[in-house]
């Protein structure tokens, strides 16, 4: 093979090598082009896991704006449990419920979304029944709204929620405080 081919096929066993190295040669190139895109792809996925990272904290940022800014507005407004009669007390409780209104739109999740909505309809229906007491002494009682599960909305929405809006979260939970 290297040189020491038969005098009689020369040519054939040239043409053979030269067959041979195209060959390995090819086959190198096509090694080198399979490194070259696997080290593109793990660059791209390595870029893209990145990229979903600074996605999550961009949004984690923002739902933490989100919830000081709620805080801001609810600080801004009388607690109904600082009123001295049942329509002031309703009134308090609306007034809340129009500032959470602000976030509840902000809220990307569909799922906190219900829950929020939840917890406004309830707020809602106590304050209603506050109307009705100053009218007829009916007594007014806050019902809090409940998962399938039985367990409180409030409770899921500081398990969901950033850390900022726990305090938001309870102060609305109890609105008869």
């Amino acid at each position: 093979m290297f040189g020491l081919a038969p005098a009689g096929g020369g040519a054939r066993a040239r043409r053979r090598r030269q067959w041979f190295v195209a060959g390995i040669s090819i086959g190198a190139a096509i090694v080198v082009i399979a490194i070259c895109v696997g080290a593109l792809a793990v660059v791209d996925a390595i870029d893209g896991v990145r990229d979903q990272a600074s996605d999550a904290r961009e949004v984690r940022q923002s739902r933490d704006d989100s919830c000081l800014g709620l805080e801001r507005r609810l600080n801004k407004l009388v607690p109904p449990g600082a009123t001295t009669s049942p329509p002031a007390r309703a009134t308090a409780i609306r007034n809340e419920n129009s500032a959470v209104r602000i976030f509840v739109g902000e809220v990307p999740a569909a799922e906190d979304q219900d829950d929020w909505r939840q917890l406004l309809d309830a707020r809602a229906v106590f304050a209603d029944a506050l109307d009705r007491q100053a009218k007829t002494s009916a007594p007014a009682f806050y019902v809090a709204p409940r998962n399938p599960d039985g367990e409180p909305v409030a409770d899921d929405l500081v398990d969901s929620s950033p850390a900022a809006c726990a305090g938001s979260i309870r102060r609305l939970a109890t609105p008869e405080l």
